[in-house]
């Protein structure tokens, strides 16, 4: 029986400011990719939700082996504030992925760093010579839409139990959400401080910092003689 086994790694939550990274990594035999690709596997952002999770179940059932490593917002800010910019987090994480995984001859990653080649040239000299690293990998190739699966789904239910543990409903956790926005408000406003889920080295956690010391000082200033 020919059998090819490929890795895919792929991330979620790069962005947010609320939240865990997440990265993943999945070893399956190639051509078992062909159904996954018929039923609609693509980049995980260009699917529904639902169609996301039942796929992600799929995916699991065919998977040789994968990984996930997810990196809370505590443990970004640290690296960040270790002079770790982001780019070095994930390419750190995917290097030992890639070495936990097994069975796979070779692997294809979802560039993160701008200069896609100088990844593939770091993934390369750290793990083993057959790895790709591309832009534009969750589209181009199945297997890295697979990892990319996981890593949303994965996403999306740390976000979920977060919600529930804070009692609201605070969206997506991008800074471009509404919902996100006013939630980090709300609890500063209350608590003086932001939530142990927001990565506290992102711009949108210091603008609300800074709104919230500047309404004091005007309040101070008020009230004084």
């Amino acid at each position: 029986m020919n059998q090819m086994y490929i890795a895919g790694i792929d991330e979620a939550g790069r962005g947010p400011v609320l939240g865990p990274l997440v990265i993943a990594g999945v070893v399956i035999n190639e051509k078992d990719l062909d159904p996954l690709v018929e039923e609609g596997l693509t980049d995980s952002k260009l699917m529904p939700k639902v169609k996301r999770e039942s796929m992600y179940e799929d995916i699991l059932k065919l998977a040789i082996d994968y990984q996930v490593v997810i990196i809370d917002a505590y443990e970004i800010d640290a690296l960040r504030n270790n002079a770790t910019n982001l780019n070095r987090i994930e390419i750190n994480a995917m290097i030992k992925m890639l070495g936990a995984l097994t069975k796979w001859k070779m692997a294809f990653v979802d560039a993160c760093d701008r200069n896609a080649n100088r990844m593939q040239q770091i993934l390369r000299k750290n793990v083993q010579e057959n790895i790709v690293a591309e832009h534009f990998a969750d589209v181009k190739y199945p297997i890295v839409s697979a990892a990319s699966v996981i890593a949303k789904v994965i996403r999306d239910q740390e976000i979920a139990k977060a919600h529930k543990e804070f009692g609201v409903d605070f969206g997506s956790g991008y800074s471009h959400d509404r919902k996100t926005n006013q939630f980090l408000m709300d609890y500063y406003s209350e608590h003086g401080e932001l939530p142990v889920i927001a990565r506290k080295s992102w711009e949108t956690s210091k603008r609300v910092i800074r709104i919230h010391e500047q309404s004091n000082l005007d309040e101070f200033f008020s009230n004084t003689e």
